[in-house]
């Protein structure tokens, strides 16, 4: 009996086959009981379980922090915040005389920040690595890589600091430092080189050749400034301030200290006792008479010279007259004393003086 079914062409034998419907059907259900059955996934033990747990917990750990490490990353170089002044200490590679926080220049920056409710211009701070107490018993979280004087004139107006927040190793904190100041506000020559002599005393940099290099100095200014910072504290205190020691004075200070140690170191003391103190050039002039008797002599000037003496010219202007080691006639005036437009009135009368 026939059945309805498919017809199938066996190839290569021009024949059609009709198979039946019924036992093709039987013929698959067959071959589907025949092939293996999918394999269900092994139950896991609770070992494995416990394992794959604590694998993928410290996975999710590691992922966590490393996403706080990008936080901290970005919040070190974040910029332009307001912070407690008093949670902000001095940085330890400081550079500031204490003179450099008193005087005209000082109270007019304080002047400015209190008009323009804080400081304009940012300082930059870095993360201390622990809490160090701060002014008036605070916790201080951060250090001062620039901006001292900024820093101070807002501290003592009770007014937040702004701040730019970077992480900085020693090294690049000190060159940050030393550019941004004399960038700035100049630091004097012996506040320089009390910073170049603590740098290298600590081994921050290996030579004054590197250390010029690396802030982009020359050696000799790096040297001057050194020889300025190794001068005896009876020397230092001649002068009315540290700040007031000129690079050009360098070169004849040691030379005077090498020649005539006791000279120099008597004139110091007797300098120091001195009331008013004597100007910056009368100190030198006086530390230095041992190089200008000896070279004076040998050109017929004779060893002896009119100590300097200083002119006052009214509403706090000042000159001084001093003979130097080539035994000239010197007249220094205060910045801004004479403009460039009385200079003729000044050779007229000097013509007429000495006519």
């Amino acid at each position: 009996m026939a059945t309805q079914g498919t017809p199938v062409k066996k190839k290569g034998s021009g024949i059609a086959f009709v198979l039946p419907q019924a036992r093709r059907e039987g013929d698959d259900a067959a071959a589907s009981a025949a092939a293996p059955a999918p394999r269900s996934p092994a139950p896991r033990t609770g070992v494995g379980l416990l394992a794959t747990t604590v694998f993928e917990t410290a996975k999710l750990e590691e992922r966590i922090e490393s996403l706080q490490d990008e936080v901290r990353k970005l919040e070190t170089e974040r910029g332009g915040q307001l912070m407690d002044a008093r949670a902000i200490v001095p940085s330890r590679w400081a550079n500031r005389h204490p003179d450099a926080f008193k005087g005209p220049e000082f109270e007019e920056l304080k002047q400015e920040i209190r008009d323009a409710g804080g400081n304009v211009q940012p300082i930059k701070v870095r993360p201390l690595s622990a809490p160090r107490a701060g002014e008036g018993g605070a916790e201080a979280r951060y250090e001062i890589v620039f901006g001292h004087r900024r820093h101070r004139a807002c501290l003592e107006l009770g007014l937040p600091v702004l701040c730019v927040v970077q992480e900085l190793p020693d090294r690049e904190l000190f060159i940050h430092m030393e550019r941004e100041n004399r960038g700035r506000q100049s630091l004097s020559a012996w506040e320089q080189g009390r910073m170049y002599l603590r740098a290298l005393d600590e081994g921050l940099f290996p030579s004054n050749t590197q250390l010029a290099n690396a802030i982009g100095r020359s050696v000799s200014d790096v040297g001057k400034a050194v020889r300025i910072a190794h001068l005896p504290s009876e020397v230092v205190g001649a002068f009315p301030s540290p700040n007031a020691i000129q690079f050009r004075w360098a070169a004849d200070l040691q030379r005077a200290l090498e020649q005539d140690p006791d000279a120099v170191l008597a004139a110091a003391r007797a300098a120091d006792q001195v009331e008013p103190r004597a100007g910056a050039a009368e100190a030198f002039a006086a530390l230095t008479a041992c190089l200008r008797g000896k070279a004076g002599a040998a050109r017929g000037v004779g060893p002896s010279h009119p100590s300097p003496r200083a002119l006052d010219l009214g509403r706090g202007r000042r000159a001084t007259l001093r003979v130097d080691g080539r035994g000239r006639t010197v007249i220094e005036l205060d910045a801004g004393v004479l403009g460039a437009d009385q200079w003729t009135s000044l050779e007229a009368a000097l013509r007429k003086l000495l006519a």
